[in-house]
């Protein structure tokens, strides 16, 4: 049977729609903020709530904010986590951690949630809460990588260390992550075989590249909201088994026989996408005690999760292609800028691009680099007229 501890009434209607205009003045995307603000529920939560399927799912998430530099998902971040730490209980890990120190964090990471008329509730919940993955994980670990996919369930975990004589047992470990990155700093940080195995199956990547421009002399409004701290502490109160209407486990079959659209496409979502009922239940979850202490869930909930899943998904492609500038890219960007500034009319000379293109790029590479840029339309070709009808090339526009 659900049910809260606490007495307070709620000051908001909407946790996260608050969080969202609360933090307008970060200049960072509003898709930021929202999840920055689910991250922070789910943080919230640890293994308080749970909805019952074939076993008991919880609602805690692996996020990742994904923008370019200057995109503002750091100042968000960094506002969300001014939130979590109001919570008194709350386990923040250390940023920086090897995979046997974060094992360490979360054995002091001990949580006892008494209830009154329950049974307490006995678990190890952490929240890496870190502004850029790179200061949380300094290089691909599979030892860590592997250990964070294993404590995304709370299934009892165990270590035995043969340097001391340790043996470590958690039994009933969790983890929640909301971090950042850079698209090109994220494709350099996993290799190609990581997207076939299970931690990026569980990771919820939040991209835009869109850039909020503000006032630097507006007033300054105030910073820190008192009813967000009054309404998050409330939402760490609640306790119990969520309620399933039928209504929304209607919604739920029915998406599931029409195939779960509009199913991500790209390559390496493939394990994601079998992940994707659990995260929409999840989300589902954070949408029901964003709203009210009710723990149920309704049709209403099942749309919002799923909109804010769709969201996401919908620009999760373009992670990739934005991360994968390397070396002829960057080249590519400079010989356009250099046919840009140095073409004078009748446009630049392949001798001359050539040349400058040698500087950037190993021998072999330039002349196929600049037959490709014309091919694809980056630049084309105008004969001079000159006797010698030296080759002259002129950036597109476009």
């Amino acid at each position: 049977m659900s049910k809260t501890n606490g007495s307070a009434q709620r000051k908001l209607g909407s946790w996260i729609d608050t969080f969202v205009l609360q933090t307008e003045r970060l200049e960072s995307p509003a898709i930021f903020r929202r999840w920055t603000a689910i991250g922070i529920l789910a943080a919230a939560l640890e293994q308080k709530v749970w909805v019952t399927t074939s076993s008991p799912l919880y609602p805690n998430l692996y996020i990742i904010i994904l923008g370019h530099p200057g995109t503002g998902k750091t100042r968000t971040i960094r506002e969300g986590r001014t939130y979590i730490r109001t919570l008194a209980k709350i386990h923040l890990a250390p940023i920086s951690m090897t995979w046997a120190s974060l094992v360490d964090s979360l054995v002091n990471s001990k949580c006892l949630f008494s209830r009154e008329r329950e049974p307490d509730l006995e678990y190890n919940s952490m929240f890496i809460c870190a502004d850029e993955l790179g200061a949380f994980i300094h290089q691909y670990d599979n030892e860590m990588v592997d250990g964070l996919s294993a404590l995304y369930d709370p299934d009892v975990y165990s270590q035995v260390r043969r340097t001391n004589d340790l043996n470590i047992k958690i039994q009933s470990p969790q983890i929640n992550i909301l971090t950042g990155s850079t698209p090109q700093n994220l494709t350099a940080f996993m290799p190609e075989k990581a997207w076939g195995q299970g931690f990026t199956s569980r990771l919820i990547m939040v991209f835009s590249d869109e850039r909020t421009i503000g006032d630097d002399f507006a007033p300054v409004k105030v910073n820190h909201s008192i009813d967000l701290d009054h309404d998050l502490m409330r939402i760490n109160e609640l306790s119990g088994q969520f309620k399933v209407t039928e209504e929304y486990r209607e919604a739920v079959n029915n998406w599931r026989h029409l195939g779960e659209p509009p199913v991500p496409l790209h390559p390496k979502l493939t394990h994601y996408i079998t992940r994707r009922r659990v995260h929409l239940y999840k989300l589902s979850m954070i949408s029901s005690v964003d709203r009210s202490d009710a723990l149920t869930l309704t049709k209403a909930d099942f749309n919002r999760a799923l909109g804010w899943l769709i969201e996401t998904e919908d620009t999760m492609s373009d992670i990739f292609k934005a991360g994968a500038t390397n070396a002829d890219g960057a080249a590519i960007d400079e010989i356009i800028h250099f046919i840009r500034i140095n073409d004078m009319g009748p446009g630049v000379s392949e001798t001359a691009i050539t040349a400058f293109a040698k500087e950037r790029l190993p021998i072999h590479s330039t002349l196929r680099i600049v037959e490709m840029m014309e091919r694809s339309g980056m630049i084309y070709c105008v004969h001079s007229v000159h006797k010698a009808k030296v080759k002259m090339y002129k950036p597109n526009q476009g």
